[in-house]
C-alpha cells in the first residue's frame, strides 16, 4: 500500500475501516495534561531493548536510545518497562530503579534533555517511566521464574517457544504456586519507592503498567483467585488502585501518575479482561470503562491504551497467513488488529473526554502512520498517537511529520520482527533493519544462539569420511560426532564429546579464528552454501552445559596422593588443573595476578568473550575443595621464589604455563604518552583507562592485540585513530574478523608504514616520524621484508601511542625456571612431548609454542597434563 486510497480499499475488502487524511499539521498541537505541556501529540512507545546491567542500571545502549528519541523530536517518551523489585524482572538486563542504579536513570534523563534542543530551546518532552512487575513472565536470572496471580489453563500450559511473550515461563507444573496476598501487599510499598525515586532522578511523570499479560494485568483478570485480590471486580481492580492512592498520599497528589491499561485479552472467560463471557474474540469493555472512571476519580489524567498482547504469534519473518511449525498461524490480517485497536481507543476516547488517551498500534502502518493518526485525532479518537517499533527503527518519526509532513519510506518499520526476535535470543533490542550496525551482529550472534535455527543449518552436515573441520581443530576435537548428537537432540552427549577435547569450549567459541580453523576446513564452506556453524553449536551447548552442571569436574573420591604444581593460571594452566584433578591428583596453581584467566582475562576486550570466561570457569570449577585445589594467587615468581623452591615444596611435578606476559617493547620509542597494549588494554579491563578521549592514537602492530587496542581506544572516545604496520594486508597477521572489527569501529589503517621516531616537547608526545616501506624479498618468518623509503618520511601530529609489537616471556624467565632449557625466549621441550629438559617439569602453551590461539593453549594444557599423570604412574 501505498497511498490513503490503497489503504481505504483493504480495509473496506477485510471489514476492517480505518480512516486517513492528507493533512496531518494537527498532530505538531502541543498536549496539557496533569500540568505538563507535550510540544506535540506524537509519542514513543516503551519498548524495551533488554540492554541494562546485571544491576539494573541504564548502559551506553540506553542512554544512547533515549538520546535518539528525544533527538527526534516526540512531545512524550514512554520509556520503557521499569522493574520495581529484583524478582520481578523479566530478563537479567531489565532495568531497575533502585538506590544504587538511581545516579545512572538521573544521567540518561540528563542526556535525553540535552539531545532533545536539537529540536528547539523550548523542546521539553515529557518523559514517563513505566513501572512494572513482570509476574509470570519473571526470569530476573535467565530462567523462568513465574510469579503468577492465579492458575489459568490458558497460559500455564504454553512452552517457551508458544508463549504469549518472549519473555514467558515453560509450562508450569501443577503444584505451582500463586503470590499470596501478603506478597502483593508489601510489593505496593515497591512501586511507591520506585515512583519516588522516579520523580527524584527526573521524570515527569509514572505509568503502573497494567497490560500485556504482567502482574497487575493478570490481577485484573483473577476472577478464580481467593482472598483480596481475587473473584470480585473490587478486588481484582484492588492492588492497582490502592499503589495510586499509596503513591499520591505518600508523594503528593499532584505528581502526575498515568497507566498504560491493556483494555482486551483475547482470552475465553473468565481468564481474559476485557472479553465477552459468551465469545472471547469480542470484546466487553464494560469493566475496562468502570476501571477507568475510577482512575479518573483518582486524578489519572492520561491512559495509554493497548490490547492483548503484542508477542503471541511467533510467525517471524513469515506472511500473517502462512502455519507455523510448533506454533500458531497468525489468526487475521495484521490491519484487522489494527482497525480493531484503533476503534476500541476511539470508544473509551469518546466515554472519556476529559482524560488524554494515548493510541497504540501504527508502526504496522508504515508512512501511511501520521494519515491514519491524523484522522484518528481529528476524529476524537485519540488525543495522543504513539509508536513503539517504528521509534526503534525510525526515532526522528515526529520531527519528520511535524516538520515535512510525511515519513521516509526508507527509515520505516518493516514489521519484520526482528527486534522481538533479539529479546526472545536474549540480546540487546533495535531495529536491526533500520540501524544494521549495533543491532545486526547482535540480532545474528542471538539467532547462532538458537537451537532450533542451528540444527537447521547443520543439517547440512555431510559425515565426511575424513573430517577436515577436525584436521583443522588445534584440540582435535570430534566435530562430525558432535554435530550428530547435536542433531538427535541429545546435547548432554554432544557437549560430552567436545569436553574430551577441550575443558573450555565456551571460551575457544567466542575466541577462536574459526575462519581459519574447524570452519575454514569444514567441506560445505568449498562445496555448499557456507560453513556449518561448528563455533556457535559449540557454544550453545557449552552455555547449556555450564548452566546446568554438565562442564562440572567429576574429582574421584579417592585422592592418587600426589601434588602438581601449575604455574599460570592462563587456558593452558586451567586446562591442566582441570585434568590433573579429575585424575584425581592435587593441584596447586600459582599466578601473579588475582584472578583466574591469564591474559584472555587482563587484557581481551569484555565484547569479544562477553564476559564468558569468569562464568565458564566457575561452572568448570565449582564446589572443588580446598583439599584438592589450592589458589596461591597474586603470587610473582622471581629470583626471590622460582622453580626450585616450588620444587622443594614437595610437589610431584611441574606444568609451566605462563602464556607471554611481556609486551615487547621497540628501544626508540620512550615518551610521556607511549605505552605498551598490556598497559592500555589491562588498564581499561580494570575501569582505569589511559585517557583517550578526543586525541589523536596510534596503534604500533598489525596483530589481533593491535585490533583489541585500536578498538578499545575508538570505544573510549578517541578522535582517530591509526593502526600503522609496516607490511602490507596480506602480511597481517591479525584476523579478517578483527580487522574488520576494526574498520567498522573507524579505526585507519597505515600499512606500508613504519614507525622511525617521535617528537617529543619536555618529554611529552607530540607526533610520531613516519616512513613508507616497500616489500622486498621474504625474511625468517616468511613474510615479506619490510624497507624503508627514507626519502619519504614525514611526521603525523599524535598525543598517545600504543605499541602492539607483540608478546614475550619476562626477562627473568631463566631465573625463575632454573634448570629448564629455553631458546629464543621460549621453553624447548622434547620433540612431540610436553616434558622440558628438567625431570618432572613440563611445559606448554604460547611459553613453548610462540603466541596462539586459546584453543591451542587448552589443547597443550590438557595433553600436557595426561603426560604428567602418565608420568606419575611411572614413579
Amino acid at each position: 500500500m501505498h497511498t490513503i486510497e490503497d489503504l481505504m480499499r483493504l480495509g473496506k475488502e477485510l471489514n476492517a475501516p480505518v480512516e486517513a487524511m492528507e493533512d496531518v499539521s494537527l498532530l505538531a498541537e502541543p498536549v496539557r495534561v496533569s500540568g505538563l505541556t507535550l510540544p506535540n501529540s506524537l509519542a514513543v512507545h516503551p519498548m524495551e531493548g533488554c540492554d541494562g546491567d546485571a544491576e539494573g542500571r541504564p548502559e551506553p545502549l540506553t542512554f544512547r536510545r533515549y538520546e535518539r528519541f528525544a533527538a527526534g523530536g516526540a512531545g512524550l517518551i514512554w520509556a520503557e518497562a521499569i522493574a520495581v523489585a529484583p524478582e520481578g524482572r523479566a530478563n537479567p538486563r531489565q532495568l531497575w530503579l533502585n538506590a544504587e542504579s538511581k545516579d545512572r536513570f538521573a544521567t540518561m534523563l540528563r542526556r535525553a534533555r540535552k539531545a532533545a534542543q536539537c529540536n528547539g530551546p523550548d523542546h521539553r518532552p515529557v518523559i514517563v517511566a513505566q513501572l512494572t512487575h513482570s509476574g509470570r513472565y519473571s526470569k530476573p536470572q535467565g530462567a523462568a521464574h513465574p510469579l503468577i496471580g492465579q492458575r489459568d489453563p490458558y497460559r500455564d500450559p504454553l512452552k517457551p517457544q508458544l508463549a504469549p511473550d518472549m519473555h514467558a515461563a515453560s509450562a508450569l507444573p501443577a503444584d505451582w504456586s500463586t503470590v499470596t496476598d501478603a506478597y502483593l501487599d508489601e510489593l505496593q510499598a515497591a512501586y511507591v519507592a520506585a515512583a519516588r525515586l522516579a520523580f527524584e532522578v527526573g521524570f515527569d511523570a509514572v505509568d503502573i503498567k497494567s497490560c500485556h499479560g504482567y502482574l497487575i494485568n493478570e490481577l485484573l483478570a483473577c476472577r478464580q483467585r481467593e482472598g483480596r485480590y481475587g473473584g470480585s471486580f473490587e478486588n481484582r481492580t484492588r492492588f492497582l488502585l490502592e499503589v495510586i492512592d499509596r503513591v499520591h498520599g505518600e508523594l503528593g497528589a499532584d505528581k502526575p501518575v498515568f497507566v498504560r491499561l491493556g483494555v482486551y485479552d483475547a482470552i475465553p472467560f473468565p481468564y481474559g479482561w476485557g472479553v465477552s463471557e459468551k465469545d472471547y474474540m469480542t470484546p466487553d469493555l464494560s469493566e475496562p470503562k468502570k476501571l477507568i472512571g475510577l482512575l479518573r476519580g483518582r486524578g489519572v489524567k492520561m491512559i495509554n491504551v493497548t490490547i492483548a498482547n503484542p508477542y503471541y504469534n511467533p510467525h517471524f519473518g513469515r506472511p500473517f497467513n502462512e502455519p507455523v511449525t510448533g506454533g500458531y498461524a497468525s489468526p487475521e490480517h495484521p490491519l484487522v488488529g489494527v482497525s480493531r485497536l484503533i476503534r476500541l481507543t476511539g470508544e473509551i476516547q469518546q466515554a472519556f473526554a476529559d482524560v488524554a488517551i494515548v493510541g497504540t498500534g501504527y508502526s504496522w502502518l508504515r508512512t501511511l502512520m501520521p494519515h491514519v493518526a491524523a484522522a484518528t485525532k481529528a476524529a476524537g479518537k485519540a488525543t495522543v498517537i504513539g509508536a513503539g517499533r517504528l521509534g526503534f527503527a525510525y526515532p526522528e518519526f515526529a520531527r519528520d511529520i511535524v516538520q515535512k509532513g510525511r515519513l521516509a519510506p526508507e527509515k520505516v518499520c518493516v514489521g519484520c520482527s526482528a527486534c522481538t526476535q533479539i529479546m526472545r535470543d536474549g540480546g540487546k533490542a533495535g531495529c536491526v533493519v533500520r540501524d544494521n550496525a549495533v543491532y545486526g551482529p547482535i540480532f545474528r550472534r542471538g539467532r547462532m544462539s538458537n537451537r532450533e535455527h542451528l540444527s537447521r543449518l547443520a543439517a547440512a552436515c555431510t559425515q565426511c569420511q575424513e573430517p577436515s573441520c577436525q584436521l583443522a581443530c588445534p584440540a582435535g576435537i570430534d566435530i562430525r560426532n558432535f554435530i550428530r548428537l547435536f542433531l538427535d537432540g541429545d546435547d548432554r552427549a554432544a557437549y560430552a564429546v567436545i569436553r574430551k577435547s577441550n575443558v573450555l569450549p565456551e571460551v575457544c567459541a567466542w575466541l577462536c579464528p574459526v575462519e581459519q580453523q574447524c570452519q575454514g576446513g569444514c567441506l560445505q564452506h568449498f562445496i555448499g552454501d557456507a560453513a556449518l556453524p561448528i563455533a556457535d553449536i559449540q557454544r550453545y551447548l557449552a552455555e547449556q552445559a555450564n548452566e546446568k552442571g554438565w562442564s562440572q569436574l567429576q574429582i574421584p573420591s579417592q585422592c592418587s596422593g600426589r601434588t602438581v604444581a601449575v604455574v599460570g593460571a592462563g587456558p593452558a594452566g586451567l586446562a591442566a588443573a582441570a585434568v590433573l584433578l579429575e585424575r584425581g591428583h592435587r593441584v596447586t596453581l600459582f599466578d601473579r595476578a588475582d584472578e583466574l584467566g591469564g591474559i584472555v582475562r587482563s587484557m581481551i576486550p569484555a565484547d569479544r568473550q562477553e564476559r564468558v570466561l569468569s562464568h565458564e570457569i566457575s561452572a568448570v570449577f565449582k564446589d572443588v575443595s580446598g583439599e584438592r585445589l589450592t589458589l596461591r594467587l597474586g603470587t610473582t615468581l622471581g629470583r626471590d621464589f622460582n622453580l626450585d623452591m616450588i620444587m622443594a615444596e614437595g610437589v610431584d611435578a611441574v606444568f609451566i604455563g605462563t602464556g607471554l606476559p611481556k609486551s615487547i617493547e621497540a628501544g626508540h620509542m620512550k615518551a610521556d604518552g607511549v605505552y605498551s597494549a598490556g598497559e592500555f588494554l589491562g588498564g581499561a579491563k580494570r575501569g582505569e583507562a589511559i585517557a583517550v578521549t578526543g586525541k589523536r592514537v596510534a596503534v604500533v602492530g598489525g596483530g589481533n592485540t593491535a585490533m583489541d587496542a585500536a578498538v578499545t581506544a575508538a570505544q573510549c572516545g578517541a578522535q582517530d585513530v591509526y593502526v600503522v604496520y609496516r607490511r602490507g594486508f596480506g602480511e597481517m597477521p591479525a584476523w579478517d574478523a578483527e580487522r574488520n572489527r576494526a574498520l567498522a569501529a573507524g579505526v585507519n589503517f597505515l600499512i606500508l608504514t613504519a614507525v622511525q621516531g617521535l617528537h617529543c616537547e619536555n618529554g611529552r608526545l607530540r607526533g610520531i616520524a613516519l616512513c613508507p616501506t616497500t616489500l622486498g624479498e621474504p625474511d625468517a618468518s616468511g613474510r615479506r621484508r619490510p624497507e624503508p623509503v627514507a626519502s619519504s618520511t614525514y611526521e603525523l601530529a599524535m598525543d598517545v601511542v600504543i605499541e602492539a609489537i607483540g608478546q614475550k616471556a619476562d626477562d627473568d624467565m631463566g631465573d625463575v625456571f632454573c634448570g629448564v632449557e629455553t631458546a629464543n625466549g621460549l621453553i624447548r621441550t622434547r620433540p612431540n612431548s610436553f616434558a622440558t629438559s628438567r625431570p618432572g617439569v613440563f611445559a606448554g602453551g604460547d611459553i613453548v609454542r610462540g603466541a596462539a590461539t586459546v584453543v591451542s593453549a587448552v589443547a597443550d594444557g590438557m595433553k600436557a597434563a595426561n603426560e604428567i599423570d602418565t608420568f606419575l604412574q611411572q614413579q
